[in-house]
């Protein structure tokens, strides 16, 4: 895979919590102006993702909202206001949170009747990615979680919330794309190799939300934390550490 078909199948996502705002510009711009695939943010980010898109847009990037993100905690008439919300600021698509904690006390029912009342009063004005929690998930649970996908109309799953959730594995894109093909599969989850992405992308993946999106296409260095400074720097990765 090329850098460019690589930068072509990045999401980013710079809402971290150590983000300074002249970072999460330059995030924003450089996307744009990179071609990444989608840049998605949070609701009040909203505002100045459209202000960059007006100026930079490249009629390929897409622009993305997270809504519920990433427990799926709020009630369902909070998340159609955030749809409103997405679809009134002419985003292109949202990163929808499954009402997990439901799932995962057996209430199912409350799980999906949520998810279904998004996707219905979404239906042709977001492309929605609904948050699978693949890594948190047994096999029968990840079924369990599919089949609810497609009967509420699911098109399109994110792997995982990100990164400190665990590691996503070629195996959970293999087992998707056999098992469910009609769901199209975006990986999130420390993909960190340019040789992991493209194995996925044999096994059936589409999309990427990469915080190391520069590094993996070759075009520099990527914004990292340091959690105990509280601060966010653009650092080089090498032998399994970000470094200066």
């Amino acid at each position: 895979m090329y850098d460019r078909e690589m930068i072509s199948r990045c999401v980013l996502s710079p809402f971290g919590s150590f983000y300074k705002e002249e970072q999460v510009r330059k995030e924003l711009i450089d996307g744009y102006k990179y071609g990444v695939r989608s840049i998605v943010v949070e609701a009040d980010q909203v505002p100045l993702l459209k202000e960059i898109e007006q100026a930079y847009g490249n009629g390929y990037t897409r622009t993305g909202m997270v809504l519920g993100y990433p427990y799926g905690g709020y009630t369902t008439p909070v998340k159609l206001k955030l749809a409103e919300y997405a679809i009134a600021h002419g985003i292109d698509e949202v990163d929808l949170g499954i009402n997990i904690h439901a799932f995962w006390a057996n209430d199912i029912d409350t799980m999906y009747n949520d998810l279904k009342a998004v996707i219905d009063y979404s239906e042709g004005r977001l492309r929605i990615a609904a948050i699978a929690w693949l890594i948190r998930n047994s096999l029968e649970n990840i079924d369990r979680i599919m089949e609810t996908f497609l009967k509420a109309g699911v098109k399109v799953i994110k792997t995982n919330p990100g990164g400190r959730f665990g590691e996503m594995k070629v195996e959970h894109v293999q087992y998707i794309h056999t098992h469910y093909p009609e769901l199209e599969i975006e990986v999130a989850g420390r993909c960190r190799s340019r040789d992991i992405a493209e194995k996925m992308v044999n096994a059936g993946a589409s999309y990427f939300h990469l915080s190391s999106w520069r590094r993996m296409s070759g075009i520099g260095d990527d914004i990292q934390f340091d959690f105990d400074e509280k601060r966010a720097d653009y650092l080089e990765y090498r032998g399994g550490i970000w470094r200066k």
